[in-house]
């Protein structure tokens, strides 16, 4: 029994997210880095943007990174505005929004399995994606800070999932 879906229409049903359609005949296969740009999906379709955390491959993932700086803004007397110091450059958040959808029409509990055993791991993964090679450092570690299950409504075959994560940059603690 074949299964009909849209994946744009679930992305905007639970995120209110229009993904764009990539036409992918014409776009580059790999990022500078040797990363792909693309990987297989359902059915053997393409889609792009693959994100591997760990060693899982996470299903149909759309990415977003946003940073933010620290700026400690001083006053000072008789000048307009203040003067800015910058302190640090925080920490890369990163968001994940993917469907994990079964080609044989059964509920993909073995994926969401495999997702969530990630989540439960009090540890950092290395992430691999065209997109996160090009602000993390070549460490590129993060860690999952939570995880959500949005509700898809009937369809047995489908199931979204939302993953924040912020990057984890290795130092050395030397105590003298």
């Amino acid at each position: 029994m074949a299964t009909s879906f849209d994946i744009q229409k679930i992305f905007r049903d639970t995120w209110g997210y229009h993904p764009p359609v990539f036409d992918v005949a014409v776009q580059p296969e790999q990022s500078s880095k040797k990363i792909d740009y693309f990987a297989k999906g359902l059915f053997g379709r393409p889609y792009f943007m693959p994100v591997k955390l760990g060693e899982v491959n996470l299903p149909n993932p759309v990415i977003k990174i946003t940073s933010k700086k620290t700026i400690v803004e001083t006053a000072m007397v008789n000048r307009i505005g203040t003067v800015k110091e910058l302190i640090s450059l925080e920490d890369y958040r990163i968001n994940i929004k993917g469907i994990i959808i079964t080609e044989d029409n059964s509920y993909p509990e073995d994926d969401i399995r495999t997702i969530h055993e990630l989540y439960k791991q009090n540890t950092s993964f290395p992430i691999i994606s065209a997109l996160t090679n090009i602000f993390l450092t070549d460490d590129n570690k993060v860690v999952i800070t939570d995880i959500t299950w949005p509700e898809v409504s009937g369809t047995q075959n489908v199931k979204t999932y939302e993953m924040n994560l912020v990057s984890d940059h290795p130092f050395d603690l030397i105590i003298k």
